[in-house]
């Protein structure tokens, strides 16, 4: 019977995925999930971030990790879940569409494993909605770093819920700041009113944003990047770009069919990002659920159309991005493997080929 071999990366062998050997649904699930098993975590944890720099992972959907000079490493709204289905009498989406229950179907891969990080000093939730504030996530990094979970009042709560002790969990709300070695981190305002109606929202109460959901501004050698979560497009983010010096910002995009505004349009982001100052602007969210997928170049365009200074990077799941370094980087390209490439050793056109 054949055996799974793995390479240094984690990924393991082709050739030995079709030997023979004993298989069963939990070996396939074990063998075959993640996707990228653990080599992001790998490289994540080997990664010297330059001075004067900070590095950011996409991981896919809402999801983001960040790394500073002095190793600081950071996951924001990490979601490690499948496609799942929300229903009217939790979800604030629902509430505003009508709909008794909606559909997410995950369509970008897993490319972390929450169970594999050996080191891990914060864990970012901009809200409660189970995409932002994760279990799988929770329960993973628990037990294997010594990590805070960080995240305003309802996020909170449900860490506590989920077993995590008061002394790992740090509670915002707009106008707090902190310092974790060379990260400053700023809680700043966000309004996300669909998570603002999710829970226990009644139809009569006031939006509280700041209870539901707050954006995470992560500073380190002085350069800045903010996390919007699920925001909608708000004039106050005018006071956030006048009150912080923002050079990356990270905000959600995405299809809205008529009846619903569950993510900013493209327009809507770039009129973020206008009002914030900022140097890049990054999207994310457009390419996770099935129904909210769209062609991110529209941003692009956009951007292009108002004759606007914003650099729009577009990323790719598990791509890299070093600001200031890849501020011209356009689009994230997946690496070709061409640095492996030896001609003369080609049994095609090599040395010794006939």
């Amino acid at each position: 019977m054949g055996e799974l071999r793995y390479l240094p990366n984690t990924i393991p062998a082709s050739a030995s995925t079709s030997e023979d050997r004993e298989m069963t649904r939990e070996l396939w699930l074990n063998e075959v999930f993640p996707e990228w098993k653990s080599m992001l975590n790998i490289e994540i944890e080997n990664t010297q971030v330059d001075k004067n720099t900070f590095a950011l992972w996409f991981l896919g959907g809402p999801s983001w990790a960040y790394k500073s000079p002095e190793g600081i490493t950071c996951l924001i709204d990490n979601y490690s879940g499948s496609s799942q289905n929300s229903e009217e009498h939790y979800c604030g989406v629902c509430r505003t569409s009508g709909a008794p229950y909606l559909t997410w179907l995950r369509v970008n891969p897993h490319v972390i494993d929450p169970w594999k990080f050996s080191r891990l000093d914060l864990v970012f939730a901009t809200h409660h909605h189970q995409d932002h504030a994760d279990i799988y996530t929770v329960k993973g990094t628990l037990n294997s770093t010594k990590c805070k979970y960080v995240g305003p009042k309802n996020t909170v709560k449900k860490f506590r819920e989920w077993g995590v002790p008061d002394d790992r969990i740090i509670e915002v709300k707009p106008g707090d700041t902190f310092v974790v070695k060379d990260v400053s981190v700023t809680i700043e305002k966000n309004y996300d009113s669909m998570a603002a109606m999710t829970g226990d929202f009644k139809p009569d109460d006031p939006i509280d944003y700041d209870s539901n959901a707050v954006s995470f501004i992560l500073s380190s050698a002085g350069k800045s990047v903010i996390f919007l979560g699920d925001s909608l497009y708000h004039n106050g983010y005018a006071a956030v770009g006048h009150r912080n010096k923002i050079d990356v910002a990270i905000g959600d995009m995405g299809y809205n069919p008529p009846g619903i505004t569950d993510k900013m349009s493209p327009y809507d982001l770039y009129r973020v990002a206008e009002a914030l100052r900022t140097d890049v602007l990054i999207p994310d969210h457009y390419e996770n659920w099935g129904s909210s997928v769209l062609d991110p170049q529209q941003l692009v365009e956009i951007i292009k159309m108002n004759r606007s200074k914003i650099r729009p990077v577009l990323m790719r799941s598990g791509g890299k991005f070093v600001y200031p370094n890849d501020r011209e980087m356009d689009i994230y390209t997946y690496p070709d493997n061409s640095d492996r490439y030896d001609w003369k050793k080609s049994w095609v056109y090599g040395e010794n080929s006939r």
